[in-house]
This record gives structure tokens, C-alpha cells and sequence, in this order.
């Protein structure tokens, strides 16, 4: 009865001391999850090893996962059995799996190449799988529960020890072995011999490991026991023990004299810190994705963690540490206080006071509390329903007229503006009290924020709806000359924030920073804060200012003179509250920061003296595709034109934790990358490509190097540019040749002109003579007829006078005699032929071509057509033709009919034009 008495109370015990530690609140490092999705393989990792670079390596079901900080890949056994180990040295990575062991090495692509080391056993085995390798005394050892395999680098020796082996450790140059039945054995020189006096109570030793120079052994619920002298003693406090018996150990992993996890079956992984107990718990409902941890790895700052589902990392040591509650019941932080040493912290659930024990809500305090504000040594909250004191854990109400902001120090008094939802309140501290002053022109639009210019004059910010400027009178109690800033032409948005830095009043709005101008009383751009545009002004207490980046990811602590840190989190991004973030001072090193569902704890003394022995080392080139085709890394790149349209460079830096790498090209292309470089259309030529690791905004000192060539397209080869050179003294030489005959024929052709030109001249000269011997036979023409006509007028006026005269005179016959000759001598052929000659010679075919238009033409019509055509007038051509002038018009009268000319039209001038 008393022994059931005594197992029910161990029970009991227990069960507390777990509900104790499962409630305990503590600050936690990030986790980093990677699921099987994102890694694309298997849920289960059975084992974690790192090279020398910090590339991890997982013995996954799917096969050998490979992780450089950037990319995971998968590399699958020729039988694609899983693989239960794996373990890296210089540049092998040995795995074990189902009938099968060997080792991985890295070809000149950058992928993993397998040989298998399984045909060197001479002795069969079955059945067989091998869960854990390491080195010892220049040997790899591969065990399985039954044997272990040495291989030397030549030949594999089988040892069969007489027990099950359930773990290995290499322990002070020794290899030790635990066994199912909790001894420890040595093996050495091909012999099994006990290497303690005792045993562990006959529990199977499933973990064997190394911690201040002491070997550890772990069993799955009876604790873990310390070797000294020989001798097993249980080592770590009752609490460790009490956790282990409920969550089962599996894995031992230390990191230094104050620290060693724990990865358990059911809980996760526990921090436990030997020299002081302490422990702290990290599980499904904190951070992991899984309470079963398969593997355990320390790489440098960092632990990997090999789950029953995923793969997680912790750093353990970080700067910033969590408290986060997922249950909900903590909600949004918005501010966090302290007062008798207890830390309090105020969200939108209400007030919750934060112990070891873990999160306590305050009665009464349910709605959003917007802030605490401390006044000597008494803790105010700001609460949607009013302004409440907190005192002995509970809330006593000292205004419920408006939801309350905040409560900010009037200077040189003892008197407070508390900001509301109704505008400004003022209260004095008498006696203990917190006195409500009345105040004139307080009240109206909602005041988030106050700050005070001096003593008299303050800025006051609505919450969502500009600002203004006031004087604050404190004989009449009443605020005067108020001057709003709502619509003020230079801000970009409506909600201001105001600061006083240094003694300026700042404002930020929509990324910008201004001042205030006492002289121009006028806002203007603040030239000192350039550097932090899209940085809001979280915190500036004891002249140390933390800004955070508004429009991207980064927060930078500095005090505007030495002191410059940048800090990049992705976990308090992605939990920090928007345009509501708050860092609270809690002494000279740590700070808290506000977040959804918890908040963080800062060390800044740690975390400088991280980012002082921070080694940022040289990234590593781990690929580089043209057009998805993959180069070999170890010789001189030389990428195809053909190909280079999309160069895609990989890059890592395993060592450092969610690095960020800055690159510079030598054709001047730059810029910032997470690990992918890719680069189109670059143009034929050598380039060399820098990259450097940056982290939490330090950049390394070593970069990498990467020179590559991009070759000449085929129309720029070499035998293309002597075909080129050829083509170019061809086309010299025909433009030569085909110049040389333009030449020539420019030549003959000047020749043929000059010869034309001359012949041209002479034909001139000919036609200016013939024209001048025309004009003078024109000008004879002209003068015979115009003699002929004068002669013959005169004849036919003496022949008239002769017939005027004949019947008077008695000469008659005398007279008749005369008169033939004298019509002898007008109608004389000669004289037309002596015209017709000469005429012809003037105008050469007028006739011919006269009577070849109008054939009917008599012989005196040609005559008449002639005379005319020498443009003659009627009483020129009577005489000619010895007719009177009546007769000449009557002659041309028949003529026109004849030439079927028109009335009106000249007849002379018909014939000049035509003929």
C-alpha cells in the first residue's frame, strides 16, 4: 500500500513539476521551418551532417538532401532506398541505408556522384540498415544494430560484437559502443571490452555523446547518466529527468559549457543549461513544426534539427529572443512596463503580467490598452475605456470620460497632458494622487501624441488627421493659439508623426522627414535624417534611437555618432505590428520590441559583440546554367553567344543565416540578390563578376570572383574575320576595278563629248553661216523683189500714162510698142526664175510641202503663197504680179478657200508659221 502510496505521489510530482515547465514563459530563439514541400522530398530526417563550407546534408527516406543556404536538392541511390545516416568529411559525404553504404563526391557541375562501398565486404550480410557513421583514427566506421564496418580508404573490415549496438561515440580518441542492455564497450584492435564498471540499470543506451570532456549516455526514459572514473551517475537536475521520462530522449547535441539540447521524441527540443538547470522547451505549439526530433547537428552558431516531419535551424545564442503565446490569449502587444519587478505588458486582450510561471491575465482589464506610462513608481494604462492605475495586480479607475492614449510629462511641473479619444486632459500628481485640472479649449478631435517645444508651446498629433501647434497657459488654465497643419500643402499623407530629436520637433509623414523652423515658422525638410527616409522613429531614450524601415524589412539602432547597427529578422517582420511598432528600454543592453501574439527581447551588448567577431566569408559558386544547360566550375568558363541570352549564376553562403549577397559586374551592372544571379544579353567579351555576403547590413570583406567568357557569335570567329578581311580586299579590289573602268569610260565619254562639243561647235559655225549667207540671200530676196516690185509699179504707171496718152498722140503704134515691151518686162519669166531660185534656196521645200497639203494650188497661187510668205503686203505683190490690188485681194480671197483657212485668221502669217 505504501509502495502504490509512493508511486502515485512520483506521479503527482511529476505531473506538476511538467505542468510547471510547460507553462513557463521564455524567451526563445527563432525558428527557421523548412517542410517537405520546400525541400521536396520525404517528412522524415534521420540523420544532418555539414561540410566544411556549412552545406548540410540530410539522410532523408527520398535519399541525400543537399542545402547551401539558398537551394535544396535531392540525390537518389541507384536502388532508391532511404538513407538512415550520413556523415561529411573533406570532400566525401558518406551515407548509410538498407543494405548499402557509400560515399557522395562532387563532380565538376556541381552535382553529387555515388560509389558504392558495399562490394568491398567480404562477408554477407542481410537485412542490415546503417544508422550512424564517424570517423575514428583515420578510419570511417559504419554501424548497424548487429556490426560495424571499418573502412580504411582500401579495404572494409566486419566486426560482430555480442550485443545489439544501439550507439557510437567517438570519446577521447576511443570508440565507444552502447548496447540494448545499458553497458558501454571499447572496441579496439579488432576486439569488444567493457568500458565501465556499472551498467544503466539495464535500459538501452540510445545516444552516446561528449559534454566537458565527459561522456554522456542517454537512455530513452530513465535520464542520462555521466561517466567519471569508470563509474555511471546520473547527470542533469530532477527537472530534466521529470521531462525526459514523459518525452523520451533521442538525441544529445552540446553546444558549450552552458548549454546543451535535447531532442526528444514527444517535446521537441530543450535547452538545457547544466551549471544553473535551467530549462526551456521549444515544441509544436512554439515554433517547430514537430515534437519528434530524429537527428541533432551543431554547425558553427547554428543547430539543425532533423524531425519525424521537416527540417528545422535554431541559433541558439541570437541576440534576439521570443516570447510568443499561440494560444491567443496574449493577442497584439502594444506596450510593455515594469514596476516592482514584474514585467507587465499591455495588448489588445488587456494587461497581462509576465512571470516564470507564465502569462497572468489582469481581472478587469479586457479592450485594447494602447499604452503604460510609468510616473515615479507608479504604473498607468491607457486603456479604450479610460485611464486606470494598476496597483497590486488590479485596475483602479481614475477616468472613464474617453479612452485614453497616453499621459506625457508638462516640463519643469508636476503636471501631465494625458492624450483621449476627446482631445487633451491635464492632471497633476499631489500627494499620491492624480488630480483632474480642468482645462479650457482642451477638448474637440482625438490627440494621440504630445510633444513639447518648451515649457509653453507643444505639438499635439491626431491619430489619423494631421496636427497642430498650441500654447499651453497655465495661470488660465486654457490652451491658446492654435495653429492646425491638416491640410499642409508639403505633407504627403494625413497621419503625421512628431518627434523631438536633439531639440528639433520632427515629423514624419509618408516616409519623409521634416523640421520645424522656430525663425520661418515653417516646416522644412530635415537634411540630417536623409539617410532614414522610410524610416519611422520608433525609440530615442538615453540619446539611442532605433528606426524601422516602413517599406521593406530592416531595423538600425544608432546614436547618430559611432554606434550604426542594422538588423534584419525575418520572424519579427513578419510579426511585428504595422505603423504600431514599439521598442521599450529595459536597462543599458536589453530592449523589448511589441509584436502580434508576444514580443522580443533584444540583448544590443550581444548583439555588437556578434556583429564584431562576425565572420563574413567568401560566398561559394555552386552553378552556373545558360539556357538550362549546366557549365563545368572547374575549368576557365566559356559560354556559346548562342547560349549566354539567360546566364543563371548559384551562389550560397552556408555559414551565415539568411545572408544576402551584393554583386558587381564589370561592364558596371550591380545590385543586390538572394542567392540567384541571372544576366541577359550580355554582349561578347571577359567579364568578371564580384559577389559579396552581406548580413544584417555588413557586407564581407572577401568577395568571390567569377570570371567567365562569353565567346564571339560564329559571324565573328576568327576564320570569319579572315573571311571578312578577304571579303574586304575583294570588295576593295572590285571597287577598284569597277572605279578603274568608270574611269575609262568617264574618259571615253568626256573624249566622245569633247569631240561632239566640237563637232556641235562647227555644225554651229556651219549653221551661223549658212544662216548669215540665208539672211543675205534673204536680204537680196528682199531687196530684188522689193526693186522688182518698185520697178514694175513704175512700169505699169508709165504704161498707164502711155495709154492715157496713145489716142492723143500720132505715134500709136509707137506707143503699143512700147507697152509690150513694158508688159514684156513685168510678166518676163526670168524674173520669177531669178525669185523662185533664190526663194527656193531660202525655203527649201515650201512648195513641195504646199502642194503636198493642198494639191488643187495653181502656179500663180504659189507665186502669191511665195510673196506672202515673205510677208509682202497686197499693194507689194500687185506690181509683182502685174495685177491691180483688187485683183491681188481677190487672188488671195480664192487662196484662203483653197488652204481652207478660217476668216479672221492671217493669211501671211499661216504660211510663215506652217511652211
Amino acid at each position: 500500500m505504501f509502495l502504490k502510496l509512493h508511486h502515485r505521489f512520483v506521479f503527482v510530482a511529476l505531473g506538476l513539476l511538467l505542468s510547471l515547465c510547460a507553462s513557463a514563459q521564455n524567451f526563445l530563439p527563432p525558428v527557421t521551418n523548412y517542410n517537405s514541400t520546400t525541400y521536396n522530398a520525404a517528412s522524415q530526417n534521420w540523420g544532418l551532417s555539414t561540410d566544411s563550407d556549412g552545406t548540410l546534408y540530410a539522410a532523408n527516406n527520398d535519399g541525400l538532401l543537399r542545402f547551401d543556404g539558398e537551394r535544396w536538392e535531392v540525390f537518389t541511390l541507384p536502388n532508391k532506398t532511404a538513407i538512415r545516416s550520413v556523415f561529411c568529411i573533406k570532400d566525401r559525404i558518406y551515407t548509410g541505408s538498407y543494405e548499402e553504404f557509400g560515399y557522395w563526391t562532387e563532380d565538376a557541375y556541381g552535382s553529387l556522384q555515388y560509389t558504392s562501398l558495399s562490394k568491398l565486404i567480404s562477408t554477407t550480410f542481410a537485412n542490415e540498415e546503417f544508422w550512424q557513421i564517424t570517423a575514428w583514427q583515420g578510419a570511417i566506421v559504419f554501424r548497424s544494430f548487429g556490426n560495424l564496418y571499418v573502412y580504411n580508404g582500401q579495404t572494409i573490415t566486419t566486426q560482430r560484437p555480442q550485443t545489439i549496438i544501439t550507439a557510437m561515440q567517438v570519446h577521447n580518441d576511443k570508440l565507444l559502443l552502447g548496447s540494448n542492455y545499458g553497458e558501454i564497450f571499447e572496441f579496439d584492435q579488432d576486439r569488444f571490452q567493457s568500458y565501465a564498471e556499472n551498467s544503466i540499470s539495464a535500459s538501452s543506451i540510445i545516444e552516446l555523446s561528449t559534454y566537458d570532456n565527459q561522456l554522456l549516455a542517454g537512455t530513452r526514459r530513465q535520464g542520462i547518466y555521466s561517466l567519471k572514473n569508470g563509474v555511471f551517475s546520473p547527470w542533469g537536475s530532477e527537472a530534466l529527468k521529470a521531462f525526459l521520462a514523459v518525452n523520451e530522449l533521442n538525441k544529445i547535441q552540446p553546444v558549450d559549457q552552458d548549454l546543451v539540447i535535447l531532442g526528444t521524441v514527444k517535446g521537441g527540443i530543450l535547452y538545457y543549461n547544466p551549471k544553473t538547470g535551467a530549462l526551456k522547451n521549444h515544441f509544436r505549439q512554439n515554433g517547430l513544426q514537430n515534437n519528434t526530433v530524429l537527428s541533432l547537428h551543431k554547425d558553427r552558431s547554428k543547430i539543425w534539427i532533423g524531425l519525424d516531419n521537416g527540417i528545422d535551424v535554431v541559433v541558439p545564442n541570437t541576440a534576439i529572443q521570443y516570447l510568443l503565446d499561440n494560444t491567443g490569449q496574449l493577442g497584439a502587444v502594444y506596450d510593455i512596463a515594469s514596476l516592482d519587478g514584474s514585467l507587465y505588458v499591455g495588448s489588445n486582450t488587456g494587461v497581462h503580467k509576465i512571470t516564470e510561471q507564465g502569462i497572468f491575465f489582469i481581472p478587469g482589464s479586457q479592450g485594447q490598452v494602447w499604452s503604460l506610462t510609468k510616473i515615479e513608481g507608479r504604473l498607468f494604462v491607457n486603456h479604450n475605456l479610460g485611464l486606470f492605475e494598476l496597483k497590486n495586480d488590479a485596475l483602479k479607475l481614475i477616468s472613464g470620460v474617453s479612452g485614453s492614449f497616453g499621459l506625457t510629462a508638462i516640463p519643469q511641473s508636476s503636471s501631465y497632458f494625458n492624450t483621449t479619444y476627446n482631445g487633451l486632459r491635464k492632471y497633476t500628481l499631489t500627494e499620491g494622487a492624480l488630480l483632474n485640472q480642468p482645462l479650457a479649449e482642451g477638448g474637440g478631435a482625438p490627440v494621440e501624441h504630445v510633444i513639447f517645444e518648451d515649457q509653453n508651446y507643444f505639438w499635439a498629433a491626431h491619430p489619423y488627421k494631421g496636427f497642430y501647434r498650441a500654447q499651453l497657459n497655465n495661470q488660465q488654465q486654457r490652451i491658446e493659439n492654435k495653429e492646425s497643419y491638416i491640410d499642409y500643402e508639403a505633407l504627403a499623407a494625413y497621419k503625421t508623426e512628431i518627434h523631438k530629436l536633439e531639440g528639433e520637433i520632427a515629423f514624419y509623414n509618408a516616409g519623409s522627414w521634416y523640421r520645424y523652423n522656430s525663425i520661418s515658422d515653417t516646416l522644412e525638410e530635415f537634411e540630417d535624417l536623409k539617410a532614414y527616409t522610410a524610416y519611422a522613429l520608433l525609440s530615442n531614450q538615453d540619446n539611442s534611437y532605433w528606426f524601422k524601415n516602413r517599406n521593406g524589412a530592416g531595423l538600425i539602432y544608432t546614436n547618430f555618432s559611432s554606434d550604426s547597427i542594422f538588423i534584419e529578422e525575418p520572424l519579427l517582420e513578419s510579426r511585428i505590428i504595422k505603423n504600431y511598432e514599439k521598442i521599450v528600454k529595459r536597462n543599458d543592453s536589453i530592449y523589448y520590441i511589441t509584436l502580434n501574439e508576444g514580443f522580443a527581447r533584444l540583448n544590443l551588448a550581444q548583439l555588437q559583440r556578434n556583429n564584431a567577431n562576425q565572420n563574413l566569408s567568401t560566398p561559394l559558386l555552386n552553378g552556373i546554367k545558360t539556357n538550362n544547360k549546366a557549365l563545368a566550375l572547374d575549368q576557365s568558363i566559356e559560354i556559346p553567344f548562342k547560349e549566354a541570352g539567360q546566364i543563371e549564376i548559384a551562389i550560397a553562403a552556408p555559414q551565415l543565416h539568411n545572408p544576402k549577397f551584393f554583386y558587381s559586374l564589370s561592364n558596371g551592372l550591380s545590385g543586390q540578390s538572394n542567392g540567384t544571379l541571372n544576366f541577359q544579353n550580355l554582349q561578347a567579351g571577359s567579364y568578371t563578376l564580384k559577389i559579396w555576403p552581406e548580413l544584417n547590413g555588413q557586407r564581407g570583406d572577401q568577395p568571390l570572383n567569377v570570371t567567365f567568357l562569353i565567346k564571339r557569335p560564329w559571324y565573328l570567329s576568327n576564320l570569319m574575320i579572315v573571311v571578312y578581311v578577304l571579303l574586304l580586299f575583294g570588295v576593295i579590289f572590285l571597287v577598284a576595278y569597277i572605279n578603274k573602268q568608270k574611269l575609262n569610260k568617264h574618259r571615253r565619254e568626256l573624249e566622245e563629248r569633247l569631240v561632239k562639243e566640237q563637232e556641235r561647235k562647227n555644225q554651229l559655225a556651219e549653221r551661223n553661216s549658212l544662216l548669215e549667207e540665208i539672211n543675205a540671200k534673204r536680204k537680196e530676196l528682199a531687196n530684188t523683189t522689193y526693186l522688182a516690185a518698185k520697178r514694175n509699179s513704175s512700169l505699169i504707171d508709165i504704161k498707164n500714162d502711155l495709154e492715157a496718152v496713145k489716142d492723143k498722140g500720132d505715134n500709136q503704134k509707137k506707143v503699143n510698142s512700147i507697152q509690150n515691151k513694158i508688159n514684156h518686162i513685168i510678166d518676163a519669166k526670168d524674173n520669177w526664175k531669178v525669185f523662185e531660185t533664190t526663194f527656193k534656196e531660202i525655203n527649201n521645200d515650201f512648195f513641195q510641202q504646199l502642194l503636198e497639203n493642198h494639191p488643187t494650188l495653181s502656179s500663180k497661187d504659189l507665186k502669191l503663197c511665195a510673196y506672202l510668205k515673205m510677208n509682202l503686203s497686197t499693194k507689194e505683190i500687185a506690181p509683182l504680179m502685174a495685177i491691180s490690188v483688187r485683183g491681188v485681194e481677190i487672188h488671195r480671197y480664192r487662196l484662203r478657200k483653197k488652204l481652207d483657212l478660217k476668216s479672221g485668221k492671217n493669211l501671211s502669217k499661216y504660211l510663215i508659221k506652217n511652211y
